[in-house]
Formats: C-alpha cells, sequence, structure tokens
C-alpha cells in the first residue's frame, strides 16, 4: 500500500475515533435528568463561576468559548434560577456587568463536581489497573497536543464556526 494512502486510512481511523470520543464526552458530563434541569452549557458555565466569580460577561463568554449574546442567553437563565446575580458596572447599558454566583448556585456546583467525580470513578475502575497510568498519560498527551495545535479552529466558539460557513456557502 503506498505511503499517501495508508496516510488517508490512519487519518480517517484518528478522525473516526477523535469524533466518537466528543459523541461520548458529551454524554459523560451532566444531563438534564441530574442537574435539575440545566443544560450541560448552564452546568458548564456554573462550574466555571466558582474559578472566575466576580469576572466581566466578556471575559466570562471568550473563556468559555461562546460569543457575549449566547453568554447572556445563559446567564438570564441562571439567574431566573437565582443561581448567578449579575452585577451592573458603571455603564448604564450595563456592558461591564460583572457575574456573581449565589449561595444556591454555590450548592449547585457542588452537587454538580460530585456527579462528575462519580462518574470519573465509575470510568476509571472499568480500565483495567495495569493500564490505568499508560491511560492517563496518553489522555494528557491528547489535550495538550489538541490546546496548542491551534489549527482547525479548535478553540473558536462554534456560534462563529456556523455564522462563518453560512457565509462561505
Amino acid at each position: 500500500m503506498p505511503a499517501q494512502a495508508a496516510a488517508k486510512i490512519q487519518t480517517q481511523q484518528w478522525w473516526d475515533e477523535l469524533e466518537r470520543l466528543a459523541r461520548i464526552l458529551g454524554q459523560v458530563g451532566p444531563d438534564e435528568v441530574c442537574c435539575g434541569g440545566l443544560s450541560q452549557r448552564q452546568c458548564a458555565i456554573l462550574r466555571t463561576l466558582v474559578a472566575q466569580e466576580g469576572a466581566r460577561l466578556s471575559d466570562l463568554a471568550a473563556s468559555s468559548g461562546i460569543t457575549p449574546s449566547a453568554m447572556t442567553r445563559v446567564l438570564e437563565k441562571l439567574e431566573a434560577r437565582k443561581l448567578v446575580e449579575r452585577v451592573r458596572g458603571g455603564h448604564a447599558d450595563g456592558r461591564a456587568a460583572t457575574v456573581k454566583i449565589t449561595a444556591a448556585g454555590r450548592q449547585v456546583r457542588r452537587q454538580l463536581d460530585e456527579l462528575m467525580r462519580e462518574r470519573t470513578r465509575t470510568i476509571v475502575v472499568t480500565i483495567p489497573a495495569k493500564q490505568r497510568v499508560q491511560v492517563l498519560a496518553s489522555l494528557k498527551l491528547l489535550n495538550d497536543v489538541i490546546a496548542s495545535s491551534g489549527c482547525c479552529g479548535l478553540n473558536t466558539p462554534v456560534e462563529l464556526v456556523t455564522i462563518a460557513e453560512s457565509h462561505n456557502r
């Protein structure tokens, strides 16, 4: 088999497995059944808020990989449930709003963390004990490579990729 054909097959195998991993990881995280009706995005942002409490809305959007308008929509839903509070800044239009997590939000965050720890334990114990160190090292390597590759819009918010694709059609 020519080297070019072998490389094409190997690339397809990697693509298939990475795509499969993305689908599986979407199922590993919190879901609406176990998270009191919160979406996965709402759960992720609530978890992020503890580390970035007091951050500006635009900074939270950037670190979450979504647009500020998408962040606003998520925060409105979390605010309606009394899990977060937006604190308006000095600007009359509220652009400098910061976000604060409430006591109820912290409690939900703790529940989410425990849920994810339990799911992680369930996954880890299914990996043969002799292979756990190797699997963890491989996972770290894969994450580092993906994070540093900077190609293909890996760090571009999905909304921006979708808009760009619709303009290119």
